[in-house]
């Protein structure tokens, strides 16, 4: 059991080091005034258009709720 929770952290640890090594990234590159990277999420290989969907379904079902 103590191994695995071992394991957990540190995958949650590698995690929280990608999450922190692209925000200085994007820190150095705006204070130098160059582009800036794109948001990353927390999990790779997620974008927010999972999120964009859900809010926009959400848009829809609200529009035609009060229609």
């Amino acid at each position: 059991m103590r191994e695995l929770l071992n394991i957990l952290l540190t995958a949650l640890l590698l995690l929280l080091l990608r999450k922190l090594a692209w925000c200085l990234k994007w820190l150095w590159r705006y204070h130098h005034g160059k582009k800036t990277p794109a948001p990353i999420s927390f999990f790779p290989k997620r974008t927010g258009g999972t999120f964009e969907g859900h809010v926009q379904q959400a848009r829809e079902k609200c529009d035609t709720k009060f229609k």
